[in-house]
């Protein structure tokens, strides 16, 4: 997730910049244009959720990479053939669906993983065109993102 820090930061700065214009058609009673400013908002945060999300698969892919690179090193067969199965050099890990991948580096029964297919979920509504009507805590996602990669790190 080495380009995070980067989008958080810009978001943040747009966000900020959407809510002083927000908060001015407010005092100026401007309904219109404070509806169009809110609307502002949403797209923003979904696109940038969007953009958020990309990191986080990259590292989730990367951490199934690894998973399976070390699964073929197994010195016992009956430990790596399944391994054998998946390409960890594929660009398209083998045709791994994202579940499948998520399932190879963390364990389906904890917070992190239903909390990762939750995101994935929205980034599919998102990236097909369906927009969501209200915001995204964008910041609080990127913390969610921040504990999932951490859950990552440790398997």
């Amino acid at each position: 997730m080495k380009d995070l820090r980067a989008i958080v930061g810009l978001y943040e700065e747009l966000d900020s910049s959407l809510e002083t214009l927000r908060q001015a058609a407010e005092a100026a009673g401007d309904e219109d244009h404070r509806g169009h400013v809110e609307h502002s908002q949403t797209i923003n945060d979904q696109a940038y959720f969007v953009l958020a999300w990309g990191q986080l698969e990259a590292a989730i892919d990367e951490a199934c990479r690894n998973a399976i690179r070390l699964g073929k090193t197994h010195p016992e067969w009956r430990h790596r053939r399944a391994w054998s199965l998946y390409n960890p050099e594929d660009r398209r890990l083998s045709g791994l669906r994202f579940a499948n991948r998520l399932a190879l580096v963390l364990d389906a029964a904890t917070d992190e993983w239903k909390r990762t297919m939750r995101h994935y979920e929205v980034r599919n509504q998102i990236a097909h065109g369906r927009l969501r009507p209200e915001r995204i805590d964008v910041s609080g996602v990127i913390d969610d993102f921040h504990v999932i990669q951490s859950a990552l790190a440790r398997n």
